[in-house]
């Protein structure tokens, strides 16, 4: 692996951006309160997971705000690499894009919010109905207290540059000069690793678009679209112009390259084949990154 070293410019041009959610307990009873319910008040035996089964269930509206907190994670990641030791690093000029997905996410949570505490009560009798007499014995959320238990933040923290030289006031030269060096060497080291984060990506769907060409009934011209998009990604979140991963994304560019018409059976396996190539690449530039 070429050894690149994060200089000042790069540095400058990058922030360290975290995005955290909350949410409401997602379970009302306990193995051994489900048990008793069972017994004791006539609950029906999946009194544990009616949380999940009822309140929570896909097409709910607990259900929408659990998606969309974690659509929205997926969504703002995409535009950075995973910093190793949490947040994600984020060119400065990507920002306003990803506030504009985050803020769009919250506009979204306040109407289903808004749906929660329209729909949550007729869910909750449903709920209460199959606890049966246990239900007065169960602490279940209100409507308002599950609606204000989901949130959504995204905090832009710092830069990704070594400690700050007015922390190493007062301390020997020796010992300052080897803090320093440290920290600019872990931090190095963690923004290298990163990069391993967006070549596993583009693995995946190099893979995926294989499989496709060898061994899909109908090829849809959409996977090309799919790897050439997933291959310009990697390549803007090459943040140190890593040979390797540019020599991932020219294999990868090459492999998608529009086909003339609706490519036949041996143009396929010559399309998988040139895919392959950028595969073993990647796994090379992984192997490299030491991860």
């Amino acid at each position: 692996m070429t050894t690149t070293t994060l200089n000042l410019g790069t540095a400058q041009s990058l922030v360290l951006c975290h995005y955290s959610t909350t949410a409401p307990a997602t379970t009302a009873l306990n193995r051994s309160a489900s048990a008793r319910a069972i017994t004791s008040a006539g609950a029906e035996k999946d009194a544990a997971r009616l949380y999940n089964t009822i309140l929570a269930a896909k097409g709910t509206a607990v259900g929408k705000a659990i998606s969309l907190q974690q659509r929205t994670g997926v969504a703002v990641r995409r535009f950075g690499m995973l910093c190793q030791t949490g947040g994600f690093y984020l060119r400065i000029k990507d920002v306003d894009a990803v506030q504009n997905v985050f803020d769009d996410a919250i506009a979204e949570l306040d109407t289903i919010r808004e749906d929660i505490l329209a729909t949550y009560p007729d869910l909750l009798n449903i709920v209460k109905g199959r606890l049966a007499s246990f239900a007065t014995e169960v602490s279940i959320p209100t409507a308002t207290e599950v609606a204000s238990k989901f949130t959504m933040r995204l905090s832009v923290i710092n830069r990704p540059v070594a400690v700050n030289e007015s922390v190493l006031v007062g301390l020997t030269e020796e010992v300052a000069n080897r803090v320093r060096a440290d920290s600019q060497r872990q931090i190095e080291e963690d923004f290298r690793a990163s990069h391993a984060g967006p070549v596993r990506d583009l693995k995946k769907v190099i893979e995926d678009f294989t499989d496709a060409m060898r061994n899909a009934d109908r090829l849809h011209l959409t996977q090309f679209d799919k790897l050439r998009d997933e291959a310009k990604r990697v390549k803007n979140l090459n943040f140190l112009d890593l040979p390797e991963i540019d020599a991932v994304v020219k294999l990868a560019a090459e492999a998608a390259a529009s086909p003339i018409g609706v490519p036949t059976k041996s143009e396929r396996e010559t399309i998988a084949a040139k895919a392959e190539k950028a595969i073993t690449k990647a796994d090379e530039t992984l192997a490299a990154l030491g991860l």
